[in-house]
């Protein structure tokens, strides 16, 4: 073999070489960017990057004119279950949930973990009137992961906020978040409420 081939065989590998670790490299960027954007313990979205994202679909529904639906979400009791049962308990509650929310709703929403026991559920491009039918999946599933759960129900406050363009344009994410918030401790109070009226009645709950 002359000089030449084996020139021009070093170089074919070399631009191989080359090729695989640009790959690898691309990869490897792509894994570090999912794992800095994903909540380790719930596997959504955590708060920085959700916010990032709720803030893009927040411009393109302004631009289009397409209604965006946030729901804040919060585990009733979450503190005594993890106060009794432990934080590996707790843990495996968040998890839980997560799982529930992710698998009750379309590709194009997402989930959020603000923190704690609260999560974000932001559904692009709909309405109220659809999210309550997704509503009604996730309660049922509630209801079936709670028959396999001796120890304690899992239950769930939520509020959702509605955002359409044409009445509102210069609403902020903040405000999505606040309003949904309202909503959603409209609910939890109605629960304490009623909590408290069959704990001083002595009815079962």
């Amino acid at each position: 073999m002359d000089c030449e081939n084996m020139d021009k065989e070093i170089l074919i590998k070399i631009l191989k070489e080359k090729d695989e670790l640009l790959k690898r490299l691309v990869l490897e960027k792509e894994k570090l960017n999912y794992y800095a954007s994903i909540d380790p313990l719930t596997d959504v979205l955590n708060r920085r990057s959700g916010l990032v994202q709720l803030s893009k679909e927040l411009d393109l529904s302004k631009i289009n004119g397409n209604n965006l639906v946030v729901c804040f979400v919060d585990i009733d009791k979450f503190k005594i279950i993890n106060d009794v049962f432990g934080h590996e308990e707790g843990d495996k509650l968040l998890i839980n949930t997560s799982l529930i929310l992710k698998n009750s709703i379309r590709k194009t929403d997402f989930v959020i973990r603000m923190g704690g026991d609260e999560f974000l559920v932001v559904f692009p491009e709909t309405t109220i009137r659809e999210v309550n039918k997704v509503w009604y999946r996730i309660l049922k599933s509630v209801e079936e992961s709670n028959r396999n759960n001796e120890k304690y129900n899992l239950s769930l406050s939520y509020g959702c906020y509605e955002y359409g363009n044409e009445i509102e344009n210069k609403v902020t994410v903040n405000d999505l978040i606040r309003r949904a918030d309202i909503e959603m401790y409209k609910i939890k109070n109605v629960k304490k409420e009623d909590f408290n009226y069959k704990y001083r009645n002595n009815v079962r709950w």
